[in-house]
């Protein structure tokens, strides 16, 4: 065990796989090293939870893909620093990115929709964003799949407790988990405490989740389904500043779009929903910025 992992009254066994999970009133998890018991299990075992599989939880309406490279300002270089942008219709269904660090340039494509040609797309999109890479520029490729619409709970006997992108409670717009899974592991360990102290019953865990994390997962895969539907709409509204002031302040402030649409008010929902504003098609090609104050982050909608 690492220095760095222990605590009292913990233990931690790292570079461990799980083999198998039963479960017959004590959970029985099995590793290739040893046979762990305990009363409680939470699933924090990510986009291919073995968790959720056995016991059948939650059911995510789908599956995300993100494809990334790290390009390294000492083998890449532009014609002129890029701030942080965001390319929505780079790829479809989806947006490109670059994020400029100090010693690298983080880039990458986001997509709900399935391609086989996201490793040529991502060459692509870093060739027409004006990088000038010294070898291979998809050397350090990775890609990721995303979990979400996992909302649709059916309650397990067994106090199983399903946590970040094992149950699918992440948000499809942008791809970003880390709020839904800092949140329901909250939700996961207060609930285990009240059920030890014998104040509460496990399926009151996903009862609580309801009002913040599930909510916000079903929300935001309705505004996603609309925001990919036709892009070029939705930067349109996203021009309006009854839309793009709410959203950056809220997320500036770390506010889920729930919170955000509840602070502002039954418009922003209809305007982020494309039925209050009509569509004002001008296509852009790559790069292309978004007009107005959303200075620093740049958006391209796809014609």
């Amino acid at each position: 065990m690492s220095e760095n992992l222990k605590a009292p009254r913990f233990r931690f066994f790292e570079d461990e796989r799980v083999l198998d999970i039963s479960y017959d009133g004590l959970f029985q998890v099995r590793t290739p090293n040893r046979l762990l018991r305990g009363r409680h299990l939470v699933g924090a075992d990510g986009a291919y939870s073995l968790v959720n599989r056995l016991f059948a939880i939650t059911q995510p309406l789908g599956f995300a893909v993100a494809v990334e490279v790290t390009l390294r300002r000492d083998r890449a270089g532009l014609p002129a620093e890029t701030p942080p942008c965001f390319d929505f219709g780079a790829v479809e269904s989806g947006y490109g990115w670059v994020f400029p660090k100090d010693d690298h340039w983080n880039v990458g494509l986001y997509t709900l929709h399935k391609s086989r040609h996201l490793r040529e797309q991502l060459a692509a999109y870093i060739a027409l964003k004006g990088f000038r890479v010294d070898g291979d520029p998809l050397a350090t490729f990775a890609a990721h799949q995303f979990p979400y619409g996992g909302y649709r709970i059916t309650l397990p006997e067994a106090p199983v407790y399903l946590v970040g992108d094992a149950g699918g409670f992440g948000d499809p717009i942008v791809g970003e988990g880390i709020y839904h899974a800092l949140e329901s592991g909250r939700i996961a360990g207060e609930t285990i405490h009240d059920c030890l102290a014998g104040t509460a019953r496990h399926q009151e865990y996903y009862r609580r989740l309801e009002a913040s994390v599930l909510a916000d997962t079903r929300v935001t895969c309705r505004i996603a389904g609309a925001v990919y539907r036709d892009v070029g709409k939705a930067m349109t509204i996203l021009e309006n500043p009854m839309v793009w002031r709410p959203v950056v302040q809220g997320n500036a402030e770390g506010a889920t779009f729930t919170e955000i649409i509840r602070k502002s008010g039954w418009l922003l929902l209809k305007s982020l929903a494309l039925r209050s504003v009509r569509s004002r098609r001008e296509g852009a090609s790559l790069p292309g910025s978004l007009r107005g104050p959303l200075r620093g982050l740049r958006f391209v909608a796809q014609r």
